[in-house]
């Protein structure tokens, strides 16, 4: 039985780094709409606000969700530029966030 509830702790693992690299932007409500942009640039004009790693166990969709909640903090309409890789049953995303400008 603990074994099963360390391998559910695993699962559910997330975590996340982030640094600011531009002007500081106040966060947007949460479950805001975050565009992800996998590959490229956004298709607006935008000024960088952070640059991160999440990195969850198994479930790329946990670390897709953790990059939307996270990007609404930050004050980001979009995150893009992917860099994925996966070690062992972690995936790592790298990532930019990226507010509008008007």
């Amino acid at each position: 039985m603990l074994a099963a509830a360390g391998l559910l702790l695993a699962v559910a693992c997330v975590d996340i780094e982030l640094r600011q690299i531009g002007p500081a932007r106040p966060s947007r409500p949460p479950g805001c709409a975050v565009e992800l942009i996998p590959i490229g640039k956004p298709p607006f004009p935008f000024v960088d606000v952070a640059s991160g790693t999440v990195s969850c166990a198994k479930q790329r969709d946990r670390c897709l969700d953790e990059m939307r909640k996270q990007a609404c903090v930050v004050g980001a309409d979009a995150v893009y530029g992917f860099d994925e890789r996966t070690e062992s049953m972690y995936i790592h995303i790298a990532a930019t966030y990226a507010a509008r400008t008007p």
